[in-house]
């Protein structure tokens, strides 16, 4: 428990007599590292032994007895799995709807400070309100793109930053323009991306059809480890109109964002973990399909 507080820093418990009986080990809680002023709070249980889970080359996979014994009716639970040989502790958020069928998960399950924002994302997977951009319609331009590109470019410039409940504040710099119009880029997909560009804050601050981690590196300097995730989210809702005489299309837009978290090396031993921390999401690319 120890290790998970101060990775996560915040405050925690062991579980009662009858909180255990329910199969809940610890409770412990963090600031929500963006939705300021609430609390993050996660119930969780600590496994170990090959019974549960087994160390990967990299991460670790937890078995079908250890996600069958953390699946409740109304509330996640976080599995913290102990590999008592190597000393290391693993994590596994499971919902409600998550099947019982063994799964592996990646490095980035290793119990560090990342871990805090990976748990705020997966507690607020499902939330109330709109989701997957339901009510956005996005108009098809047919306009030159050079045309286009100079108004688009004001809009994307004047977000500047976008909230999205599923991942906090994501910048919208340079970078994410330049990989968006390079020249290698077709032209077709540029044009998607300029029709996107402008709703990108109304889907934005939905929660994303699906979400997932499609690349994930990790790397030290300076004292420091970087770790630096690709985001892959999808809103499957939202429509075209590429002709106001006919039907509105379905399409899917895609938003890819980077993910940065710098945290020092020694974290365990770091009594300044807290001000040390830092993390910054930009956007990479937005684009639809299926149209």
């Amino acid at each position: 428990m120890a290790k998970i507080i101060l990775a996560c820093r915040g405050e925690g418990h062991w579980g009662s007599r009858e909180e255990d009986n329910s199969k809940v080990d610890m409770f412990f809680s963090a600031p929500h590292p963006w939705h300021k002023g609430e609390r993050l709070v996660v119930l969780a249980q600590v496994k170990s032994g090959s019974t549960y889970g087994s160390t990967l080359a990299s991460g670790f996979k937890l078995t079908g007895a250890a996600k069958g014994a953390a699946i409740r009716t109304n509330h996640g639970v976080c599995v913290a799995w102990v590999d008592r040989d190597k000393n290391r502790i693993f994590w596994a958020y499971v919902h409600p709807t998550t099947t019982t069928r063994p799964q592996e998960y990646g490095a980035y399950h290793e119990v560090a400070p990342p871990m805090l924002y990976d748990l705020a994302r997966c507690a607020g997977l499902k939330r109330t309100g709109k989701s997957g951009g339901k009510g956005v319609i996005i108009r098809k331009r047919s306009s030159a793109i050079k045309t286009r590109r100079i108004i688009v470019k004001e809009t994307y410039r004047d977000f500047n930053k976008l909230f999205c409940p599923a991942l906090g504040h994501i910048e919208l710099t340079r970078l994410g323009w330049r990989h968006m119009f390079r020249k290698s880029r077709g032209k077709g997909n540029k044009s998607s991306s300029l029709d996107l560009i402008p709703y990108l804050k109304r889907i934005l601050e939905q929660s994303p059809s699906s979400h997932a981690i499609t690349e994930h590196k990790k790397f030290e300097a300076n004292g420091y480890t970087h770790r630096i995730c690709d985001h892959l989210l999808k809103f499957d809702k939202v429509k075209v109109q590429s002709d106001p005489t006919k039907e509105l299309e379905q399409a899917t837009a895609h938003i890819r964002v980077i993910e940065e978290i710098k945290y020092p090396t020694n974290w365990e031993s770091n009594v300044m973990l807290s001000q040390l921390v830092s993390r910054r999401i930009v956007l990479r690319s937005a684009y639809l399909k299926n149209i």
